[in-house]
């Protein structure tokens, strides 16, 4: 029998729902909360996830739906839950207080604070009986010596208030492109695992904008050493266990050095920005296993997380039938079952064993290749393909009919921009008119769902709109803007792309350091904090100085470029020993270190333009169709120089990919 609901019952946000049957009474983050907090005098627990994560549903089933914990939390404290993707901004502070407390973060985070907001403790993940104990210790602190509390809130507020954040301008006269370029590279190449690719150690998240920076810049160094780790670490993720062989698509992360035991939750993020990495580096390695992950990623995004309006989900659960990964592993004997004749081939090729290799079952990994099997099994490349993709289909159909995983059906801006520029790439890169349908879709819905008055929203989840946008909402719709326009050259995007620039400017931009707030003016958090550090998704500022930068040059708007420049020469200062945690500033010091390339079309198609891009990653390129005399013809410009109009595209491709670092 269920309890009573608690009033997260009124919420739309899957986590929170999740909750809403919990005895604990949890509240919801706003001011009506806040109040009771201050009026009771008590501490607030605040608990942040989100409704993929495994062990928020440990948490939760160990403590949050015990009657005698919940007590505990109802006597003591105001307990809130909040949705970190709905409030990356609440997120934000609190996993920096823990990070300052503890060293480390992650899901579930779980903080006190005094009722005004300010934390006091926190971690993540606590056992019942730990928890239990933090709960009652922290409770008799605040009773007995609430001085002692209040300075130990002072000094962590301080210490959030003064953590990514930029106060000051720095010169920009002080700014030297390429010593910041080289000093980064140097700083990042102790952290690669060149044996098994992605960093050092465990556990290992794909990080695709990073390996997307040392994509573009191996290749215009000439830096073989380099090109080989990335080549080995986009093999060992396709044919790992982080990536799903069976339905496609890429589990979060792995918890050991060789990827081969996922976390099992599936992000759109994730997904479509690695979508967008195979794609850019089939254009200088055209290996057909990078084509392959990205029509079976494209093909899981659409099937499993595309709403029937064509935006896109956030992501799917790491459990089903109350159990990590249960959807997705398999016994050895269920597969010869269902196999049969192809059951010892397939067993071979993903490494299926009677004992398991992961609690008694199997995870699936591409551990053999079709040369080994086909010496094996004395069978001829082709029928092995063959064999194997029909063993796919089967086994695919054989699990759609178990419990699936529960699907996030918040739909956020920040996230359908990354898959809308992802697919806008891999149509580039593979001529697949499907891809741009794709984003073309998901942009309408934005469109058509996300602008409320006129105004951006970040989420749209069962019907409502809601959420006033963050930095990151704007800098990667922004983006998504701009490579659409990438692979149309229609000019509506840039006018789109520009008007919502010039808002973000309005509402987010700071004059005082030269960098943009994550949040608006009107923010009531404790702090008013910057996102700099790139994390598995790039900072916000970091991907706004790079539409600040395409857009200057697109629109030949030196503002823009002024403020881009500026925001540069601020994360110089402040870079010399973040390594890989800012890849997406030192992408734009391998750009600005590039002579900037112009590429006009004087025809009305843009096939030419297309195949000029998917045949280069050059950072620093800006495409222009020409309306007017038709003509058969491409300019390219290097600077304030332009060669003779060219019609051999062969040729054009070979200049700029001729380009280097020290050329």
């Amino acid at each position: 029998m269920l309890n009573e609901p608690n009033s997260l019952i009124n919420e739309v946000s899957p986590y929170l729902l999740q909750h809403s049957y919990n005895p604990v009474k949890w509240y919801a983050w706003n001011d009506e909360t806040l109040e009771i907090a201050r009026k009771e005098n008590k501490m607030l627990l605040i608990s942040i996830g989100y409704s993929s994560c495994h062990w928020c549903h440990v948490m939760e089933k160990e403590s949050f739906i015990d009657f005698d914990v919940a007590e505990i939390m109802n006597r003591n404290y105001i307990c809130i839950k909040v949705d970190r993707e709905e409030r990356p901004d609440i997120d934000q502070i609190y996993i920096n207080a823990v990070q300052i407390i503890t060293r480390r973060g992650g899901w579930p985070l779980n903080c006190f604070a005094l009722p005004d907001g300010r934390p006091i403790y926190g971690g993540t993940y606590f056992p019942k009986d730990q928890w239990k104990n933090i709960l009652e210790s922290l409770q008799e602190t605040w009773i007995n010596e609430p001085e002692k509390v209040k300075e130990v809130a002072e000094e962590l507020a301080q210490g959030i208030s003064n953590s990514e954040i930029i106060n000051r301008k720095t010169p920009v006269e002080s700014l030297n492109i390429k010593e910041s370029l080289n000093n980064s590279i140097h700083e990042i190449l102790p952290a690669l695992d060149f044996r098994n690719g992605g960093t050092a150690g465990a556990p290992k998240f794909p990080m695709p904008g990073f390996l997307k920076l040392l994509l573009k810049y191996s290749f215009h160094s000439s830096n073989a050493e380099i090109t080989k780790f990335v080549d080995i670490t986009l093999g060992k993720v396709a044919n790992g266990g982080i990536y799903d062989h069976i339905g496609g698509g890429f589990f979060r992360y792995a918890v050991d050095e060789k990827w081969h035991v996922p976390h099992f939750e599936k992000m759109l993020y994730d997904n479509a920005q690695l979508v967008e990495l195979y794609s850019l580096a089939y254009r200088v390695n055209p290996n057909p296993l990078y084509k392959k992950i990205v029509e079976e990623t494209v093909n899981f995004l659409e099937h499993e997380l595309q709403s029937p309006n064509g935006g896109f989900y956030n992501s799917l659960d790491a459990d089903s039938n109350g159990q990590e990964g249960e959807f997705y592993t398999w016994r050895k004997d269920e597969i010869e079952k269902i196999l049969e004749y192809d059951s010892e081939l397939f067993c071979s090729a993903l490494g299926v064993t009677p004992v398991g290799n992961w609690e008694n079952t199997n995870i699936l990994r591409r551990c053999i290749t079709n040369e080994q099997l086909e010496a094996i099994f004395n069978l001829p490349s082709q029928e092995i393909d063959y064999r194997l993709n029909r063993s796919i289909i089967k086994l695919r159909n054989e699990r759609n009919k178990h419990i699936l995983p529960l699907v996030d059906d918040k739909i956020i801006t920040s996230w359908n921009g990354l898959l809308i520029s992802a697919l806008a790439q891999a149509y580039i890169s593979f001529s697949n008119k499907q891809y741009l349908e794709l984003a073309l879709l998901a942009n309408s819905y934005i469109e058509n769902n996300h602008f409320v008055d006129g105004a951006l929203k970040r989420i749209s989840c069962k019907e409502k709109v809601y959420t006033d946008p963050f930095l990151d909402d704007y800098s990667n719709y922004i983006n998504a803007l701009i490579i659409l326009y990438n692979a149309t050259l229609n000019k509506e995007w840039i006018n789109k792309a520009d008007a919502l620039l010039q808002k973000a400017i309005s509402d987010f931009w700071d004059s005082n350091s030269g960098m943009f707030f994550y949040t608006p003016s009107n923010n009531k958090l404790i702090a008013r904090k910057m996102e700099l550090i790139d994390g598995v998704i790039p900072s916000a500022n970091a991907q706004m100085a790079t539409n600040l930068l395409q857009l200057a040059g697109i629109l030949q708007n030196e503002n823009y470029k002024s403020l881009s420049t500026q925001m540069l020469a601020n994360i110089a200062e402040n870079i010399s020993s973040s390594g890989l945690f800012v890849y997406a500033w030192v992408e734009q010091f391998l750009a600005k270190s590039l002579p900037l390339i112009l590429v006009k079309t004087f025809k009305n198609d843009i096939e030419d333009i297309n195949k000029i891009q998917c045949n280069t990653i050059y950072p620093n390129i800006i495409f222009e169709k020409i309306d007017g005399e038709l003509k058969p013809e491409i300019q390219v410009c290097y600077g304030n120089s332009c060669q003779e109009p060219e019609t051999d595209t062969n040729l054009i491709i070979d200049r700029i990919n001729r380009i280097k670092l020290n050329s």
